[in-house]
């Protein structure tokens, strides 16, 4: 079975808050069958099978939905909050 690595890729945004210069992040997800040298050391994970990235990628999935949800019923006690008018 196939691994894969997953980068990280930092790219600069062009705009600073506080002094300091934001950027914007990227994931890659590269097969290891695909790469040469030494991805143990440059890549943020590395050696991951399928089952691991469909394991991550259910992990993500619900993080996104518990904050999703939380953001929706905020925002739900904050109208219910106001009067209508």
């Amino acid at each position: 079975m196939d691994t894969y690595n997953i980068y990280m890729d930092e790219l600069p945004t062009g705009e600073e808050i506080d002094g300091e210069e934001m950027v914007e992040v990227e994931f890659r997800v590269v097969p290891g069958s695909e790469e040469d040298g030494a991805t143990e050391i440059t890549a943020v994970i590395a050696g991951l099978d399928l089952v691991d990235l469909i394991n991550l990628r259910d992990s993500l999935q619900q993080e996104i939905d518990n904050y999703a949800l939380s953001a929706l019923e905020a925002q739900a006690g904050a109208s219910a909050g106001t009067p209508a008018g």
